[in-house]
């Protein structure tokens, strides 16, 4: 018996009558849904694999507190709570092609696309809650579900509602490398050198051990030389973060650089609580394609630009930009009207080097619950995301993420610290 067929049997009829009542539509449209979201749901999981924290915040099973969310349990909440649990998940699920999957579940169903949005959303919950209550069952690991699903793969993409196999692209998808825990990750942010969750390939140059035992090597060294010289401790901690960050990431290494091309940007917080920085004298940027664009000489735009087209930095996965005018609502993934000059000029940038290709990171502060951090940097970023695509630019070319409270620029103790931290962040993933 595959995997879907495993988990359909586990929705029973009361799940299914429940479900109906809450969602407003037929009991046959909800077994047509759940056929249509099982595979969803466990494609959007392969798709991302171990990375982000994701498979942590939608399948509770793994943090031990699979009783609470199991169908039934969530099924007794109100329908209010369930949909706004799904919509979250579906985002961390399939972020920009959440629309395609509710378009191709509603074509399923014969629903209105708003009437299958909100039951796919209630869907997808009840579902990681099987999903968890099955590993419990069978004992699996994370690696476990993920071969489990791999296995499967012919199986789901053949189960999905036609179109969404080629949309998700299930069929390039290859076998996430979860065998290695705690591994050192590939992908690393500014001069915190915290991972940002991603497991590296087996072959790219080592693990934890590899680099750490070169780098206690280094630092030891570094301390005797510098000790023998007479130097104090802070002078010592300080280079020894100076070669810390300088250590590129590939292969396994630590890094975390920022933005290298400039030093820090002063600033002060404003009566709606946004750090705005002194961004230095205006001028007036002329494009390769001739378009001109108003910008600051400490601008993330000009800093953008100059990385863009040096020669001798090459594509990296440690040099992020910060946006510097680029603001949201707070507690919302709603961007202020002020937002916008910098969206056009990164719009504009990006239309002049049409081969350039970026990822946006967003991030929150520490304060408040990190889940909902989580999704509201993921919300903030993919909002960002949107605004460049309205403006013009492939989806193709553009990545986003949230990463919460993650990776902190500056301290969170205060206010100034958590007006920087609230930030989004773009790194150049092509060139």
């Amino acid at each position: 018996m595959n995997l879907i067929e495993m988990l359909k049997n586990e929705v029973s009829g009361g799940v299914i009558s429940s479900l109906s009542q809450k969602a407003g539509v037929t009991e046959d449209q909800v077994k047509t849904g759940f056929s249509a979201g099982i595979p969803a749901v466990l494609a959007g999981i392969l798709k991302n694999g171990a990375g982000g924290g994701l498979l942590d915040s939608i399948l509770p099973g793994l943090t031990g507190s699979a009783a609470t969310n199991s169908p039934d349990d969530l099924l007794n909440g109100s329908s209010d709570s369930l949909l706004e649990k799904g919509k979250s998940m579906l985002g961390s699920l399939f972020g920009n092609d959440s629309g395609s999957v509710t378009s191709a579940v509603s074509t399923a169903t014969g629903l209105p696309e708003g009437k299958s949005a909100g039951l796919l959303a209630m869907i997808v919950p009840l579902v990681t809650g099987l999903i968890s209550k099955l590993m419990a069952s069978k004992g699996w690991s994370v690696s476990d579900l993920l071969g489990k699903i791999f296995e499967s793969k012919s199986e789901i993409a053949a189960a999905l509602p036609p179109g969404l196999s080629s949309t998700l692209g299930i069929a390039n998808i290859k076998l996430p490398n979860v065998g290695i825990p705690d591994a050192p990750q590939v992908e690393m942010h500014r001069a915190s050198a915290i991972p940002s969750g991603r497991v590296p390939d087996k072959n790219t140059g080592g693990g934890f051990i590899k680099w750490l035992l070169p780098l206690i090597v280094v630092i030891v060294a570094l301390w005797w030389m510098l000790g023998k010289k007479g130097c104090n401790e802070t002078s010592v901690t300080s280079t020894v973060d100076s070669v810390t960050t300088s250590i590129d990431t590939m292969g396994g290494k630590v890094g975390g650089v920022v933005d290298a091309t400039v030093t820090t940007v002063e600033g002060k917080l404003n009566e709606a609580g946004d750090y705005v920085k002194n961004l230095g004298e205006k001028m007036t940027r002329k494009l390769p394609d001739g378009k001109e664009i108003s910008i600051a000489e400490n601008s993330v735009e000009n800093r953008l630009i100059v990385f863009i087209e040096a020669k001798d930095k090459p594509v990296d996965k440690t040099t992020w930009f910060t946006f510097d005018r680029l603001y949201f609502e707070p507690g919302k993934s709603t961007l202020k009207p002020e937002s916008q000059e910098q969206l056009n000029n990164i719009a504009a940038i990006l239309v002049a080097y049409p081969v350039v290709t970026l990822k946006l990171g967003g991030y929150t502060d520490s304060t408040g619950d990190a889940a909902v951090n989580k999704r509201i940097s993921n919300e903030r970023a993919n909002t960002a995301k949107n605004e460049l695509v309205k403006l013009g630019i492939d989806q193709k070319r553009l990545e986003a993420e949230g990463y919460g409270a993650e990776h902190p620029i500056a301290s969170n103790d205060t206010p100034e610290g958590r007006a920087q931290n609230r930030r989004i962040d773009i790194r150049v993933t092509g060139k």
